[in-house]
């Protein structure tokens, strides 16, 4: 995947939760927030392309559920993956 899409899929992630914080109406504390969300680049440590667990450990709410987002199961998470996981939503149960 070429640096323009994945520059692009982080600067995506990182401002949704700006976006709906500024359309929300003010509320008492959520008691179950939805995970915060990685920026793609910055937790890819090693630049390989792919999210472990380990590079998941400073966001456990996401790394509890990495074999959901695994859909291929192959022990590590791809952008598609994690993209397919975000935009459907289930990063909000």
């Amino acid at each position: 995947m070429s640096m323009l899409r994945v520059s692009l899929l982080a600067t995506l992630v990182a401002a949704a939760p700006l976006a709906l914080a500024q359309t929300a109406a003010p509320t008492k504390q959520d008691p179950n927030p939805p995970p915060k969300a990685p920026e793609w680049t910055a937790t890819d440590t090693n630049r390989d392309g792919y999210l472990t667990k380990e590079e998941l450990i400073p966001f456990p709410s996401v790394l509890k559920r990495f074999e959901e987002i695994d859909t291929d199961h192959d022990g590590r998470i791809s952008e598609a993956e994690y993209r397919a996981w975000y935009e459907n939503g289930k990063n909000a149960k």
